[in-house]
């Protein structure tokens, strides 16, 4: 008899507490997306990717954004981003920093917005609003406008295309030249 007692206030209890919990759509969305399920987050990430032990590209982040979306992982890097390219030796031929990135791992792509800016191991220096880096063909790519600063000159134009090293490049259509004497 006690225990059935001891049973029924149990489930009593439970039952009033669970009915006493009310909480608003609001409150309990963190919960219930399904989108934030499926996204990982991390910060001040650092990430190797490497070739036969060799490192080719070390990218840093203050946060990372990766989410599954049925087919494939995007990655998004909301508070910017730098990589740092190395040759198969090891050694930096160039940096390249954005303010914010996303990376498609099924197109390869990855897309760098905002104040971006490449330097070379010579210190030739890209500067864009908008770059697109294609991994499988190690290649660099914008249509906007940009700035490239070389030790002696500064050329502006409408589009680039370049190597990942930023060593070899062109240039859509050249707005104008800027010799400099002396380094910049």
């Amino acid at each position: 008899m006690f225990l059935k007692t001891y049973q029924s206030g149990i489930y009593s209890a439970f039952l009033l507490f669970m009915l006493g919990c009310k909480n608003s759509p609001d409150e309990l969305a963190p919960f219930t997306n399904k989108v934030d399920w499926l996204a990982e987050k991390a910060k001040n990430v650092v990430v190797n990717y490497s070739d036969s032990g060799v490192v080719r590209v070390e990218v840093i982040a203050p946060e990372m954004i990766r989410k599954w979306d049925q087919t494939d992982y995007k990655t998004t890097l909301p508070k910017g981003v730098t990589a740092h390219f190395f040759d198969s030796n090891g050694k930096k031929t160039s940096t390249l920093t954005g303010k914010y990135a996303t990376l498609d791992s099924k197109t390869g792509l990855m897309n760098v917005k905002g104040d971006v800016q490449v330097i070379n191991s010579d210190g030739d220096t890209l500067l864009t609003d908008h770059l697109i880096l294609d991994e499988s063909k190690d290649r660099l790519a914008t249509n906007g406008a940009v700035t490239v600063r070389r030790s002696n000159q500064i050329i502006m134009a409408d589009g680039l295309e370049s190597n990942r090293d930023f060593t070899k490049y062109t240039f859509t259509k050249v707005r104008g030249t800027l010799s400099v004497k002396g380094n910049l």
